[in-house]
């Protein structure tokens, strides 16, 4: 039986248009590289992956995961944009899944690699209120899958718990580091090789609520 759930914050309960991943892929596309959004995605969070810290995430290391040479001039323009996310939505699974979870005894942890924009949004949007706490990566210099992060979400909801999230190396991975059950969530198909994981939220109620 969990005695609390850890949950993701984007691409998990919120999503943006347009995604960083997106406007990444538009950079590629003004220096000659049409990539597939998959890649674009998959590429990138390896790269973040390798980070414990919070620290920016590694051009270099994102071109290099994509076989294109990281020229100054394209280091330059990506690190000159806005890539952050753009305007946020929650999605419609979202809150038949938070009042699933808040009717029972279990505790609801918000489990982030933030910025300082995650909680404002989760204010905005009337989510902070299905959370009994929250871990902010921008709060304590800590990210997935480091699992320190994990830990201290133990320590806030209790174990056994069960992680959701929607990166396979930094969600899934780091989850299992920590002894941890974890859900990968993957929206988009950004993972067709991986068979174990759903769609949207509402495939989990079943999962989780016979596990309360």
């Amino acid at each position: 039986m969990y005695r609390a759930i850890f949950v993701d914050f984007g691409n998990t309960l919120v999503g943006f248009k347009p995604a960083f991943y997106e406007k990444l892929q538009t950079i590629l596309r003004e220096h000659g590289y049409d990539v597939d959004i998959r890649r674009v995605f998959r590429a990138y969070v390896k790269a973040m992956a390798v980070n414990n810290y919070s620290q920016p995430t590694d051009i270099r290391e994102f071109l290099y995961n994509l076989n294109i040479p990281p020229s100054d001039r394209l280091i330059s323009h990506i690190r000159g944009s806005d890539i952050r996310d753009g305007e946020a939505f929650i999605y419609d699974d979202v809150m038949e899944f938070l009042e699933t979870i808040r009717s029972t005894n279990t505790k609801l942890i918000l489990l982030s690699n933030s910025s300082p924009r995650t909680k404002k949004l989760l204010e905005e949007l009337g989510l902070v209120k299905y959370f009994d706490d929250l871990v902010l990566s921008h709060e304590i210099g800590i990210v997935k899958p480091n699992p320190k992060i994990f830990a201290i979400a133990i320590l806030k909801g209790g174990y056994p718990a069960l992680h959701i999230g929607d990166i396979y190396e930094i969600d899934y991975v780091g989850a299992g580091r920590s002894y941890v059950d974890a859900i990968l969530l993957d929206r988009y198909d950004f993972y067709p090789e991986i068979k174990e994981k759903v769609r949207n939220l509402r495939e989990i109620i079943p999962m989780v609520t016979k596990n309360l």
